[in-house]
């Protein structure tokens, strides 16, 4: 496993897309603190950290790091069918499961390194105002958590990308809705205010996000409305061994489906 994990590594001088993509991170905060006046007029340090985070968390990781995962899955998964070396490999012989279990790893660490990147923006944004980070490492380490939680929440349609057997278009069409369709449920009372337990609001990656990553911002000087919103809704937060129990379970489910149904296509 472990040699073929530094091959995926060693392809990486070839693949742009992966570094081009774990930069796009930045993208939203950037924008943010550069254009929206709200967000260049902070009081103190601590709040631009707690802004320029809850926008990584709330846009960038919704918004962009799940699809990023499934598109560089379509591509890690057939490039072996596309270059019409698979064959070869399987004469090694290489297991066909420990290879799709290798890009799913390389794809692990693309989602951590994903939100390392634009936190580590932030924390630049933040010291290029003169501003001290206050509070910035709990939160980068929140945004790492959160990262994964969004690795483990594409593999469903990771699994998809396997089952329709490098149907690009459709595969993405499909992983923008369900992306769409956790932002939406994880801004959704409904959805947020659920027990932990078998329910969309514990099994959906949006709103599970949602109810741990929420709980760390800081909403001590926030507006009566933010105020009002946590009240409503931190009963319904969720502890950190909640969370990656559901991303334990979820991703080991999910990596076995990938695994045998990628070892059962032909070459």
């Amino acid at each position: 496993m472990l040699k073929l994990l530094r091959c995926e590594f060693a392809k990486l001088k070839r693949k742009p897309l992966f570094f081009a993509a774990a930069a796009i991170s930045a993208l939203i905060p950037l924008g943010c603190a550069l254009f929206l006046p709200e967000m260049q007029e902070f009081s103190s340090g601590a709040e631009a950290v707690d802004r320029l985070m809850s926008t990584l968390f709330q846009l960038s990781a919704y918004l962009l790091l799940m699809p990023a995962v499934v598109v560089l899955a379509s591509n890690l998964l057939f490039e072996e069918q596309d270059n019409d070396t698979l064959k070869n490999l399987m004469t090694v012989p290489v297991s066909k499961p420990a290879l799709a279990l290798a890009k799913m790893t390389l794809l692990f660490l693309f989602s951590v390194a994903f939100m390392a990147v634009g936190g580590l923006v932030n924390l630049a944004i933040v010291l290029a105002s003169g501003l001290e980070p206050v509070g910035f490492w709990k939160l980068f380490f929140v945004g790492i958590g959160q990262g994964i939680m969004m690795w483990a929440g594409a593999l469903p349609c990771v699994l998809l990308v396997v089952l329709l057997n490098r149907s690009y278009i459709i595969s993405v069409i499909i992983t923008f809705f369900y992306t769409a369709v956790n932002y939406i449920f994880g801004t959704n009372d409904y959805f947020i205010m659920q027990p932990f337990g078998f329910n969309a609001g514990t099994l959906l990656p949006g709103p599970l996000t949602f109810r741990w990553f929420f709980q760390y911002l800081d909403t001590s000087s926030s507006s009566a409305q933010m105020t009002e919103l946590m009240e409503r809704i931190s009963p319904y937060f969720v502890t950190t061994p909640q969370a990656f129990l559901v991303v334990i379970l979820e991703s080991a489910v999910f990596l076995t489906l990938i695994a045998l149904v990628y070892k059962r296509q032909s070459c």
